[in-house]
């Protein structure tokens, strides 16, 4: 709560009747008074003390006049905000109330003083004092909250400015691990194509010298047929990995207007065994916005994904449907593909993504999909977002810019 700040008043007059009357009359309304009995006593005063609200100053004193200690007084820059008001016994013409105004005088009062006129008057510049100084408070409050304001605002440029050059650094740094994780990753997936081959080469050559005989027992045909399903997984994720390498290799590799649905189609061409021998059901809605810029190969490899797997991971109660819907968004043409297969837990909607991780083991597959997927449509500016709920199903929707960016990631 603002307190009211105190009301001081100097009273000059070389007649001590004429103090004691003036103080008597304003110490009633609360206010500090000081006394002089000259102009060079108010002086002296007024050295050491500069907080006054008010002078009451007589006009016709011995040694300084009125006139002569006003003009003094305000030659001091200190004292020049405090307004002087002349008391004086007599009624001068214009010439002298001017001179009085010249002086530094704001206003008059006339001998024998009317304690209410004298009253109304000194309460006008107490009322004047404190709302000036409440006005100056609340400027230094302002001030100071506004210093507060820009010292945390400073802070916290400070603070962003070290968090930016510590995600420069780790960006950096991630990017010069990605950049040597996939050149591990080519050099890897390229040094095993020989040992594999050469595996499958062996065995072939080893089972020539099987007899016929021993070519029909079923134990050793399982084991061929063992070894031969172990080579071709391993043949296949090799493959996954040199494609994992391609798309951070050559992301801007054949991107040209295409026609969604003619993906759509490759990719049921290429899955027919699989929709056929499941009964799958395949629902294709759009808004007639179907083409997009994009690699086609990289387009196809994306749907391939989505819908194989929307099919491959159905639920054994029901017959697998494939709703595939393309629309429009702001900026995005969008392609969502929902399955009503086994679903997932919403909690693990990140782990997906990540290269190697699956979630349903009884499906064959590398668990290098969904991360070529992600790498795909971030790498040209988009997004993929996943939607399931365990038993009922899952929604993936791929955002695709119109206008490609490429990205590195």
């Amino acid at each position: 709560m603002e307190t009211k700040p105190e009301v001081k008043v100097l009273l000059v007059d070389d007649r001590e009747d004429n103090l004691f009357s003036m103080s008597t009359v304003l110490e009633r309304d609360g206010y500090v008074i000081r006394t002089a009995r000259s102009g060079r006593e108010a002086l002296k005063i007024l050295l050491k003390e500069h907080d006054f609200t008010l002078i009451l100053l007589d006009v016709q004193m011995p040694d300084l006049s009125g006139y002569e200690t006003a003009s003094l007084i305000y030659a001091r820059d200190k004292l020049k905000h405090i307004p002087v008001i002349f008391v004086t016994a007599h009624s001068y013409s214009d010439e002298y109330v001017y001179k009085g105004y010249q002086a530094g005088a704001v206003d008059y009062i006339y001998k024998p003083i009317n304690p209410e006129l004298l009253r109304a008057k000194v309460n006008v510049f107490a009322e004047l004092y404190r709302k000036t100084h409440l006005l100056v408070a609340h400027e230094q409050q302002l001030r100071e909250m506004n210093n507060e304001l820009e010292n945390r605002v400073r802070q916290r440029t400070e603070e962003l400015t070290d968090k930016n050059a510590e995600l420069e650094r780790a960006n950096f740094e991630l990017k010069k691990v990605n950049n040597d994780l996939d050149s591990f990753v080519y050099a890897a997936s390229h040094d095993l194509k020989a040992p594999v081959s050469n595996i499958e080469g062996l065995l072939a050559s080893l089972t020539d010298f099987f007899s016929p005989e021993m070519l029909e027992d079923d134990n050793v045909k399982m084991i061929i047929g063992m070894i031969n399903e172990s080579i071709s997984r391993f043949k296949v994720t090799i493959h996954d990995l040199t494609e994992v390498t391609k798309i951070q290799k050559s992301i801007e590799e054949d991107v040209n207007t295409i026609d969604i649905l003619e993906v759509i189609e490759d990719v049921k061409v290429g899955i027919r065994d699989m929709i056929e021998n499941t009964g799958a059901i395949l629902n294709i809605v759009h808004n007639g916005e179907t083409k997009v810029s994009f690699s086609r190969k990289n387009l196809k490899s994306v749907l391939y994904n989505l819908i194989s797997n929307a099919i491959k991971y159905r639920s054994s109660e029901r017959i697998p449907e494939v709703d595939i819907s393309i629309g429009r968004e702001d900026e995005y043409i969008i392609i969502s593909v929902t399955d009503n297969g086994l679903g997932f837990n919403p909690n693990d909607k990140e782990k997906i993504f990540t290269m190697f991780k699956r979630l349903h083991d009884h499906v064959e597959g590398t668990g290098i999909g969904l991360y070529i997927v992600k790498k795909i449509v971030e790498n040209c500016g988009g997004r993929i977002e996943v939607e399931s709920e365990q038993g009922r199903g899952t929604t993936f929707s791929v955002f695709i810019r119109v206008k490609p960016e490429i990205v590195l990631i």
